[in-house]
């Protein structure tokens, strides 16, 4: 991305974090949700060493996960995007009630969904006041969620997705670390990355590979309104045309906004459901 380009997409994510931050106190009281087949765990916390204090986040849990207590299940790691938290995904994207019917309709076998908090790191090491965030999800936060709960952590059960900052991290993870997840799906991600060396163009570390065989499998998906990324995501897709690495790639109708997520987190779950069903 261009020095331009980022100045003014900083600006804009700012704008977000602005209005991010003007939500109800009272989001950040959820407990436990219960429903017919899911329940919804938040503000659950994790001490981390590497971070220098307490992190939270939220998780999905299948309501057989209390009952079938022998059985491990797949897992989404589920990002939000700058200016966002863990409850992100709970609260304006009515994760709970998506996940919910997914499972209902079969769209999706059982899974966990978990739902970080990281704060505005772009989730790498040293974008926000030097903290170690990547570091943090690798050494300690994906180890304690999968021996805390009955994650069954095989690649080919492991899933990442997020939405703008949450799509860069998403993809970053996925392509920095391939060994680790079976699919990514990123939602009007900053897939261009914003030209810094911690956060480089998606394509240009996927391109980086002699081959791709064994890389995740991937898919783009950006509203053609959207005045944030659009452009960048039709820049990497094109570069990754051009590498002949084999994607999906989706444009319709929509912007920088829930609207679009909540309509992504469907489909994404659909996508997922062909690894897990």
């Amino acid at each position: 991305m261009s020095t331009a380009k980022g100045i003014i997409f900083l600006f804009l994510m700012s704008f977000i974090f602005i209005l991010s931050a003007c939500k109800n106190d009272d989001d950040n009281e959820l407990e436990l949700i219960v429903t017919d087949n899911v329940s919804l765990l938040a503000n659950k916390t994790i001490n981390s060493t590497v971070l220098g204090q307490t992190m939270k986040f939220n998780i999905i849990l299948p309501n057989d996960y209390y009952t079938n207590t022998d059985r491990y299940y797949p897992v989404l790691y589920l990002l939000h995007g700058m200016g966002g938290d863990n409850t992100d995904w709970a609260i304006q994207g009515n994760a709970k009630q998506l996940v919910q019917d997914a499972f209902k309709n079969k769209v999706v076998a059982p899974m966990i969904v978990v739902m970080p908090d990281a704060f505005n790191t772009f989730y790498v090491d040293g974008y926000q006041n030097g903290l170690k965030y990547e570091t943090y999800f690798w050494d300690e936060f994906l180890p304690f969620i999968e021996s805390t709960y009955r994650v069954d952590a095989l690649r080919e059960n492991r899933f990442i997705a997020g939405l703008s900052m949450g799509g860069f991290g998403a993809s970053y993870y996925a392509f920095t670390s391939p060994d680790k997840f079976v699919y990514c799906y990123s939602m009007s991600g900053a897939v261009e990355g914003i030209g810094l060396a911690s956060t480089p163009s998606i394509a240009d570390i996927i391109k980086a590979y002699e081959s791709f065989g064994d890389l995740p499998a991937y898919t783009m998906d950006c509203g053609i309104s959207d005045p944030l990324v659009y452009n960048s995501n039709q820049v990497v897709h094109a570069k990754l045309l051009e590498a002949g690495f084999d994607h999906e790639y989706i444009e319709r109708d929509g912007t920088h906004d829930w609207l679009f997520w909540k309509k992504s987190l469907e489909m994404a779950l659909e996508r997922i459901g062909q690894y897990t069903n």
